[in-house]
C-alpha cells in the first residue's frame, strides 16, 4: 500500500462541491477570528476583559482567537460588539 500526496488527496476532495463549500466557511470563520483578535490588540483589550463583557472565560477567548474551539454565533456577535464592531452590517454587505 503505497501513500499518496497530500496536495493530490486535497483536489480529489474538493472536487465534490459540498466539502469545497465547508472549506470555504472555514477559512471565511478563520479570516474573521484573526481579524476580531487583531482588532483586539490593536485596541490594548486584554482577552480577560472581553471575556468578562461577553460573560465567558479568557481560557475561552484563548481558544477561540487560536481555532482550537468553535463559538457559537451568539458568541461571536457579543465577541464583536464588544469590540464596537456591527457584524450585522459588515454581513449584510458581504453578502449583498
Amino acid at each position: 500500500m503505497s501513500l499518496h500526496d497530500w496536495d493530490d488527496v486535497r483536489n480529489e476532495l474538493l472536487r465534490d462541491r459540498a466539502t469545497a463549500e465547508a472549506l470555504e466557511v472555514v477559512q471565511m470563520r478563520k479570516q474573521l477570528i484573526a481579524a476580531m483578535a487583531q482588532k483586539r490588540r490593536q485596541s490594548k483589550i486584554t482577552q480577560e476583559k472581553i471575556a468578562g463583557q461577553i460573560g465567558v472565560s479568557k481560557q475561552a477567548i484563548s481558544k477561540f482567537e487560536s481555532g482550537a474551539s468553535s463559538p457559537t454565533l451568539d458568541v461571536v456577535f457579543r465577541y464583536a460588539e464588544a469590540l464596537n464592531i456591527d457584524l450585522f452590517s459588515k454581513l449584510k454587505q458581504a453578502f449583498a
